[in-house]
């Protein structure tokens, strides 16, 4: 081993005095040296990352241990960091100095003298000797080392209690989020499925930074190891970004504050290709500065706008900045205000505090969600009724008005006896020839007053009819329904047909269209290929309007289920209310028609407007 040079000649600040404890911080006896003055040192014929230590890029320490103990006792050196893109431990005893510790970028976990989350370098510390340390390393952003000594069974009490811990965050981040996942309106809701990508980066960072990751995911993958904080806090840069966009709405309320998010997540995406690069994790950490006060400008905006759920979403922003930027910074340019506290156990609070408001936020935007879809399902309920209601007071107004007709042609029918008889008696006038022109006047006028009176008969016989309802055509009917729908379908790729048919039928041509409209608007709304068919076919006593698709089709159960009000089938749709079906059937009632409905899973379903033959006016 090579003799102390001029390093072992310097001058320590303070001496860590070792007694019996089992443990004992090393933080009063740290002294930071100048790289530029301490040259790399290592064994004769194997040189110990000369060039990590050549750099200019190692930083330095000296630790001075003074064992007061009769003999040699063993520790373990904890530096307080899961990883370090190089470190070397000389040891300087009795005037020798030796290399007892080194790691690089190609070490991988399994090669790592305590196999461990976190690193450890195993010490013999001479009795009645003093022992200096010269630590070389360089870490990710600079982060500074946390030098203690603890005892094999120190360490391992410790491991277990964190590891609790750490179970424990890990417990609560996936309850909290199966609260959003499993809430009867959150599958498959835009936040949960963006909520997701979040909770998934927050998990490897944690697990990043309390050497979980390289311990049980990547043990032998010692260079990509290196490079995956930063290309973790890329990925939780943009899946926060994309949270926030769609929770708060930037881009409809925040005009220009979208051009800074739509910015920031750009410029993430071009900082993955350098994760090479040796300051990657430098250039990742005022990444996630800058996006983070966009972050609090935009929640400090919804506040202020009153956006649903703001407040919780401000808090978790805060809670991220606060613990995982501010607190994190301070404490690697060593100005850590709660020195009992390691600088990994921010993320910690932070990454539970953010996740417990952000899922407070979401689960408050779903409870308004569901609350604005009851009044919207109670008002197309409420319309479904005034259109009823409007129906049948149509109905009766046109029966109204068609009594009145009736009563008019009555009139007029008792009013054309009298003149018929006066006719007569004008014709008796005749025989004198001195009454013959009065006689003439008078015939004109009956004549133009019976021409009114059998004109209005015949007004009203036209209006009357043998009947008293519309008459609906339905290959007017089909074609009407083929021009506001064949949009639709196309757009889904389907292709919508109706079969024209001569049939003309009595009844409501509106309530008619509505169920129609119902049916062929819910055919395409759950079919994803093939096509929607509209026709007719002919039964013993009546006739059948079909809705044929090609969609998801039906369980069993949801045949009947769906025809009550606010119900969905198992293929449910966020954007339907549960209402078509019944709107179907209560119109159905109305019109003395009769639904059917027939599925197969996975092949489509029909649905059947029976109407009886006897409302069937005419064939063309």
């Amino acid at each position: 081993m090579l003799t102390i040079n001029n390093i072992a000649t310097a001058e320590a600040k303070a001496v860590c005095q070792l007694q019996t404890q089992a443990e004992l911080a090393l933080t009063a006896c740290m002294q930071t040296l100048d790289p530029a003055t301490v040259p790399w040192v290592g064994l004769a014929g194997k040189p110990l990352m000369a060039d990590n230590l050549n750099s200019g890029a190692a930083h330095w320490l000296r630790l001075d241990i003074d064992n007061a103990n009769a003999s040699d006792i063993r520790r373990l050196l904890a530096v307080g960091l899961p990883d370090a893109f190089f470190l070397a431990v000389f040891q300087a005893q009795n005037g020798r100095l030796a290399t007892v510790y080194s790691i690089d970028q190609t070490t991988t976990f399994t090669q790592r003298p305590v196999i461990n989350r976190f690193l450890y370098v195993p010490l013999t510390l001479a009795a009645n000797a003093p022992t200096t340390l010269y630590l070389a390393y360089r870490t990710h952003g600079k982060t500074p080392l946390q030098a203690r000594l603890l005892t094999a069974e120190t360490l391992a009490q410790q491991d277990t209690k964190n590891d609790v811990l750490n179970g424990v965050l890990l417990g609560v981040l996936l309850v909290l989020a199966a609260l959003l996942f499993f809430n009867h309106k959150g599958v498959g809701h835009a936040e949960s499925r963006n909520y997701a990508g979040l909770i998934v980066f927050s998990l490897l960072f944690l697990g990043q930074v309390q050497g979980y990751n390289f311990q049980f995911l990547w043990p032998e993958q010692a260079a990509w190891n290196r490079f995956a904080p930063g290309l973790i806090g890329i990925g939780s840069v943009i899946t926060h970004a994309w949270f926030s966009l769609r929770f708060l709405q930037v881009q409809q309320r925040f005009r220009r504050l979208y051009f800074s998010f739509v910015a920031l997540i750009g410029l993430a995406f071009c900082s993955v290709p350098l994760y090479g690069n040796a300051y990657f994790t430098e250039w990742v950490s005022l990444l996630v500065v800058l996006y983070a006060t966009v972050a609090v400008v935009a929640g400090v905006l919804a506040v202020r706008r009153h956006v649903p759920a703001a407040r919780f979403y401000l808090l978790g922003a805060l809670s991220l900045i606060v613990f995982n930027v501010v607190l994190m910074l301070l404490s690697i340019f060593g100005l850590n205000p709660f020195p009992m506290l390691s600088i990994f156990t921010y993320p910690k609070i932070a990454y539970i505090l953010e996740p417990v408001f952000f899922i407070i936020a979401v689960l408050n935007q779903l409870r308004r969600f569901d609350e604005q879809k009851a009044e919207l399902r109670v008002k197309r309920q409420a319309e479904t009724e005034l259109l009823v209601k409007a129906e049948q007071e149509r109905l009766a107004a046109l029966q109204e008005a068609k009594n009145q007709q009736l009563l008019l042609a009555c009139a007029s029918h008792d009013l054309s006896q009298p003149l018929a008889s006066i006719r007569f008696a004008i014709d008796a006038l005749r025989v004198r020839e001195e009454a013959d022109p009065v006689a003439q006047h008078i015939n004109k006028t009956l004549d133009y007053a019976q021409g009114l009176i059998q004109g209005l008969i015949h007004q009203a016989r036209q209006e009357i009819g043998d009947d008293q309802a519309d008459r609906v055509l339905l290959f007017e009917l089909f074609d009407r329904l083929h021009s506001e729908f064949a949009a639709a379908a196309a757009k889904k790729g389907l292709r919508l047909d109706t079969v024209g048919s001569t049939i003309e039928i009595k009844g409501s041509a509106l309530l008619l269209h509505r169920i129609l409209s119902n049916l062929i608007g819910n055919a395409i709304r759950y079919s994803h290929k093939g096509r929607v068919l509209v026709g007719v076919r002919r039964r013993a006593d009546a006739i059948e309007i079909q809705v044929l698709d090609s969609g998801v089709g039906l369980f069993a159960a949801d045949c009947l289920a769906l025809m009550s009000p606010f119900r969905q089938g198992q293929h449910r749709d966020e954007a339907g209310y549960g209402l078509g079906l019944f709107i179907v059937k209560t119109l159905c009632q109305q019109c003395h028609y009769e639904l059917k409905v027939t599925s197969k899973l996975g092949k489509g379903s029909v649905f059947a407007i029976k109407i009886p033959l006897a409302d069937c006016i005419t064939e063309r």
